[in-house]
């Protein structure tokens, strides 16, 4: 269980710190709303992410009910997927990211807009697809089960992370300096985490 929760965590706190569309929200929620609005956005936002791990969890269930090497192709394909997205963590395309203030909402509206940004992302499930299946244990009895507790884990930590940025993000904005090469801590982190995690399930799948 630890050799499995370690990496996990690991790679889940590197996915967390790369600048998107739910960090985008909970910085611009905290600094418009302070600590209620990145509370709730957090909030949100995790429990967005619980839907889209319910949705892998059946999947899975029903894929390995047909064919239980699905599984295995599920991993390989998720392996490539997170080398892509390393890739593109050293090599980013230029993204626009506009702010907007408005009116201060109540705390249910601030709560459904972090589940919706995070369910609206056509990347979110995909992702959760790809990402998830890598941790499951070869031994595990119910992959299903054992997919909907690491995604359950994911939200738990997502929040937790999510909540800090958004109370006080501009704490972290060291992240993002230029480390050398013409990139940040931040991408290096995802980059070399990503790729270790890639080739370390890669060599597991061929063996």
């Amino acid at each position: 269980m630890v050799e499995t929760l370690v990496p996990f965590v690991a790679a889940v706190l590197a996915l967390l710190i790369i600048p998107g569309p739910d960090m985008a929200l909970v910085m611009a929620n905290g600094v418009a709303y302070g600590k209620r609005g990145a509370f709730f956005s957090s909030l949100g936002i995790s429990c967005g992410g619980m839907v889209l791990a319910l949705v892998v969890a059946v999947v899975l269930a029903t894929a390995l009910s047909i064919n239980t090497k699905l599984l295995t192709f599920i991993q390989s394909a998720g392996c490539l997927y997170l080398l892509y997205i390393a890739a593109v963590t050293i090599y980013p395309k230029a993204s626009d990211e506009a702010g907007r203030t408005a009116a201060e909402p109540s705390k249910g509206n601030l709560f459904l807009r972090g589940v919706v940004t995070n369910i609206s992302n056509p990347k979110a499930l995909i992702f959760f697809s790809a990402f998830i299946p890598q941790f499951i244990p070869a031994t595990s009895s119910n992959p299903p089960v054992f997919a909907f507790a690491l995604g359950a884990l994911l939200c738990l930590i997502g929040f937790g992370v999510n909540f800090a940025i958004g109370a006080t993000g501009s704490m972290l904005s060291g992240l993002n300096k230029v480390a050398f090469a013409g990139r940040t801590w931040t991408q290096w982190i995802i980059f070399v985490v990503f790729v270790a995690i890639s080739l370390v399930f890669l060599m597991a799948i061929i063996r």
